[in-house]
C-alpha cells in the first residue's frame, strides 16, 4: 500500500503503491487532508502547531484509510 515515507520533520510524502488518488479519497473519507504530488506521492503538510496528540490521531486515520483502500484486493484474490 504504501512503498515510502520521504521527507524531513512535518513535511512528508507518502509514496503509493496503488493510485495516490484512491488513497487521497480514502483519507479524506478519514477527514484526513493530503494533497497528491508528482510520482504517485501524497504530501502532507501539517501546522507547525500540531501536537502529538493530533499526529497520533492523523496516523490512526492513515492507517484506517490504507486498510480501506487495501480491503477490496484482499476480498478479490
Amino acid at each position: 500500500m504504501i512503498e515510502e515515507v520521504r521527507g524531513v520533520g512535518l513535511l512528508l510524502g507518502i509514496k503509493c503503491r496503488v493510485p495516490n488518488g484512491d488513497l487521497n479519497a480514502a483519507l479524506r473519507k478519514e477527514k484526513l487532508l493530503a494533497v497528491p504530488a508528482g510520482d504517485n506521492v501524497l504530501r502532507l503538510l501539517p501546522p507547525l502547531t500540531v501536537t502529538d496528540a493530533e499526529i497520533r490521531d492523523a496516523l490512526e486515520r492513515i492507517r484506517a484509510g490504507a486498510r480501506s483502500v487495501s480491503a477490496p484486493a484482499a476480498v478479490a484474490n
